[in-house]
Order: C-alpha cells, then sequence, then structure tokens
C-alpha cells in the first residue's frame, strides 16, 4: 500500500507542474506560490474536516509537522515555481528528482535508517535520470543553467521536510491531520510574506487563477497521499517513489505543453531511468 500510495502523490504532484506552467503565463511565480498553497490547504482540511478528528491539534506531538510547513510546501514552494517559470517544468522537476538522494542520507543520519543497497542504486537511478533531464542542448538560450538553483533549493526543502514528517510520525498517527497542520502553516506564512513584502506582485489574471486551482486541487490530492505514504513506511521508499513525479510530468508536459517546452532524446532517455529506479525501490524497498 506505501508504494501506491507514493505513486499517487506523484501522479498528482506531476499534474500539478502542467497546471503551474500554463499558469505562470499570467501570474508571477510569488502569486502562484501563495494561492497554489491556499488550494491546497483548502483540499486538505476539507478532506480533514470530513474524515477526523482534531483533537491532536492540543499535542505538542504536532509540531513537527510546523516546522515541515514552514519548510515545505512553504519556502520550497516558492523555489519550485520560480524554476518552473524560469527553466519549464521537466528541468524544474528532473533536478527535483535529486531529492530522494538528499532524503537517504538525511534519513541515515538522522533517523537511523538502512536502506539496502539495491534501494540506494534504484534511488539513484532517478537521480541520474533528474541530472541527464538538466543538460542544455547546444545554442539553446531559451533558459539559464545558473536558474537551476531554484529546482536544488527546492529539492533540498522538500527532502528535508520529508525526514521531518518522518521523525514527527514517530509519535503521532494521523497522516491527514498531519498534511492540514503543514499546509495550515505554509499559507499562513506565505500569505504574511506577500502581504507585507511583496504586495504589488499579487495582480492576477482571471485564468491564471483557475489553473492554480486546478493545480492547487492536484497538490492537495498529492499531498495527502504523501503523509499517509510517510506515515507508513519509510523516507528510503516513500522520498524516491514520490519524487518520481517527473516521469508523470515530462510526459504530461509532452502532451500539454508542446507550444511551451520541447521533449527531447535526454527527456526519454532519462525517464527510462527514472522508470527503472522507481522499479527497483518497488520490489526490493517493501521488505
Amino acid at each position: 500500500m506505501t508504494p501506491l500510495l507514493a505513486l499517487s502523490a506523484a501522479f498528482g504532484f506531476g499534474v500539478a507542474g502542467v497546471f503551474l506552467k500554463r499558469g505562470l503565463q499570467y501570474v508571477n511565480p510569488l502569486p502562484a506560490a501563495v494561492l497554489s498553497v491556499t488550494f491546497t490547504t483548502v483540499v486538505v482540511w476539507a478532506l480533514t474536516l470530513s474524515t477526523t478528528s482534531l483533537d491532536g491539534l492540543l499535542t505538542p506531538r504536532i509540531l513537527p509537522f510546523v516546522v515541515a510547513g514552514v519548510i515545505a510546501p512553504g519556502l520550497a514552494r516558492l523555489a519550485l515555481f520560480t524554476g518552473i517559470d524560469r527553466v519549464g517544468v521537466a528541468r524544474t522537476y528532473a533536478v527535483g528528482s535529486t531529492a530522494p538522494l538528499v532524503s537517504v542520507v538525511l534519513a541515515i543520519v538522522f533517523l537511523g535508517e538502512r536502506p539496502s543497497w539495491l534501494l540506494m542504486i534504484g534511488a539513484a537511478a532517478i537521480v541520474v535520470g533528474g541530472s541527464l533531464l538538466s543538460k542544455r542542448p547546444p545554442g539553446d538560450r531559451s533558459w539559464r543553467r545558473r536558474d537551476l538553483v531554484f529546482a536544488g533549493l527546492a529539492a533540498v526543502g522538500f527532502a528535508v521536510r520529508d525526514n521531518v514528517t518522518r521523525y514527527g510520525f514517530r509519535d503521532f498517527a494521523d497522516p491527514v491531520l498531519a498534511a492540514a497542520v503543514s499546509t495550515a502553516t505554509s499559507v499562513a506564512i506565505m500569505w504574511t510574506y506577500a502581504i507585507i513584502a511583496a504586495r504589488r506582485e499579487l495582480r492576477v489574471e482571471w485564468l491564471g487563477l483557475k489553473l492554480l486551482m486546478c493545480a492547487g486541487v492536484a497538490e492537495g490530492f498529492a499531498y495527502v497521499m504523501m503523509w499517509r505514504a510517510l506515515a507508513s513506511g519509510t523516507v528510503a521508499v516513500v522520498s524516491p517513489l514520490t519524487n518520481s513525479h517527473s516521469i508523470f510530468a515530462v510526459a504530461l508536459a509532452a502532451l500539454f505543453l508542446r507550444d511551451l517546452e520541447r521533449v527531447t532524446w535526454r527527456i526519454g532517455v532519462a525517464t527510462v531511468l527514472i522508470v527503472a529506479g522507481v522499479m527497483v525501490v518497488l520490489r526490493f524497498g517493501t521488505g
């Protein structure tokens, strides 16, 4: 069940990436990040209020999920959206696929997890595929390599989030409420920053708002699936599978973003590597 939940989350993130790329034609990255987090939070809280008790809010054991919300989808989401705006969905999500390696290393150091070598090989294949996707063909000046740093910052943020979340689940058993607390923390921080520091950037066109709403619904679904996976499985299993969202993002970009992004042979080879890595994690990471 854990791998299926993680892959469902990956699919949700991939769908959201396509909507975000379209939305960023009409909205700057900051309001896009703020509004997307807001819609995600609404979806998660609607599910929370209809399915679970709020008693866990009154315990200090909820604090790790508050911290996770500050990191991601909070600050890491803004870095992710900036990356999508500057280098595209495929490359941003591909560089973001390095998050599993960071997550596994952090889990080994701080959580005492001991993944098998085969699991590490699977995570490495996902990382190599992501790195191949980030290469720029000769003569392509539509994006700058230095802008990949935003995708890298997002990857680190999501990796730290995975580990903080998994640590919290050692003493807390409600993944839906945990997701609700994290997203609420994120939306509070991002709206506060936007209102105080960047009020003039918050103009949004109606079409952009609708696209961001669709992205928020997709991400709300993805976050709930991801937190449920982290509640039942290790970081070493969940993080590589969740971050395989580049498979879905690339495929959907090829279908729906042809006017905005090119899908090259590198993307095809990288996708094969990522799929292979996912299969290794599925086969050897659930024992």
